[in-house]
């Protein structure tokens, strides 16, 4: 019985130094096999140069620029010229016309190193880009990467000859889906920057907000035409509205009279043409003779209301005897910002 015991242990010791044996030679095996592997990709390294795109981040409060980490492999040949940094987008156009901070040049073997481009993507918000890099006598690189979303959106320009003719508001709103506020910074119709905005600029607009700014510019010249408006960000991103403004209020002064019988006052004949798309509200008259603007007393009461089609005759009460054989502007003020002047000399004695 004793002897079958000391058996049965003798065949559980030799059968564990067995296994202890195959988990030794399974990991020098596995071992041999790794290294082969390894050895066979060193025998296969490339000859030229190369480098690895290893990152690529864009900042959302600042589209006028990326950041592009390069790499060159430690199992590399040599060091790589990067020589060329471009941009294919989704429309098919290629930009190419890039500049990095540092400059382009060597990369040493095992060498990493983030540049900044800059490169305008502020219309390429949500896109698919592929960024290309070019190497000297070498193998270059293609990433791909995507923009973050900020879409910012002039949703209504209203121009309202009826209202006022000196100033006209904008709608601006910051989409929900944007990853960022903005800051409104500038307005511009065409090339023409607006000066005053209300609110005041720069305006923090947040995403899923928006905002309507009045901007004080007289916009006569822009009458009956078609115009852009522009809204520029702090970040980079501009919203554009092209909008059709009203045809044009013709105003006009079609006659002044001096009466030398009487010369405590004359008279002012104002029409407002049949085509005009609006009325306007006479405010006052004034006249400006020897460098001196006066007001003039008039014998309607003010504001007055001139359609379309329509003329009327003012009173002027002014004492024009000390002024006679003198050159007089006479200039019609009206509550929407329109302004006409008539030039007469007073007759004298």
């Amino acid at each position: 019985m004793k002897l079958i015991r000391n058996a049965i242990g003798i065949s559980k010791l030799i059968l564990i130094l067995l296994l202890l044996v195959a988990a030794i030679v399974g990991a020098v095996l596995s071992y041999m096999w790794t290294m082969g592997y390894y050895v066979s990709l060193e025998l296969r390294l490339p000859e030229a140069p190369t480098v690895t795109i290893t990152n690529v981040t864009f900042d959302p409060q600042d589209s006028t620029s990326f950041n592009l980490t390069l790499l060159n492999p430690s199992l590399a040949p040599s060091s790589a010229i990067v020589t060329e940094i471009t941009v294919s987008t989704e429309d098919g156009n290629l930009h190419d016309d890039i500049g990095t901070y540092p400059t382009l040049g060597e990369l040493s073997i095992a060498e990493s190193k983030t540049f900044k481009c800059f490169w305008n993507w502020a219309n390429y918000t949500d896109e698919n880009i592929n960024i290309h890099v070019f190497v000297e006598d070498g193998s270059g690189a293609t990433f791909q990467s995507k923009t973050p979303l900020v879409e910012l959106v002039i949703t209504d320009v209203v121009f309202n000859s009826t209202i006022s003719i000196t100033h006209f508001n904008v709608t601006v709103q910051n989409s929900a889906s944007s990853v960022t506020y903005v800051n409104l910074t500038d307005i511009t119709v065409d090339t023409e920057t607006v000066q005053n905005v209300t609110p005041s600029l720069p305006y923090t607009l947040q995403p899923n907000a928006s905002v309507s700014l009045t901007c004080s510019l007289n916009w006569t010249d822009y009458q009956g035409g078609e115009v852009t408006v522009k809204v520029d960000t702090l970040q980079g991103y501009a919203a554009y509205y092209t909008q059709v403004t009203p045809e044009p209020v013709v105003l006009t002064i079609t006659d002044v009279l001096f009466n030398t019988t009487d010369t405590t006052r004359f008279t002012v004949t104002v029409q407002n043409n049949a085509f005009s798309p609006t009325h306007v509200d006479v405010t006052g008259i004034t006249v400006k003779v020897n460098e001196i603007t006066q007001e003039i007393t008039l014998n309607v009461s003010l504001p007055y209301v001139l359609h379309p089609n329509s003329t009327i005759t003012f009173e002027c009460l002014w004492d024009w005897t000390d002024y006679q054989d003198m050159a007089v502007t006479i200039t019609v003020d009206t509550q929407q910002g329109f302004e006409i002047s008539y030039v007469q000399t007073i007759p004298g004695e």
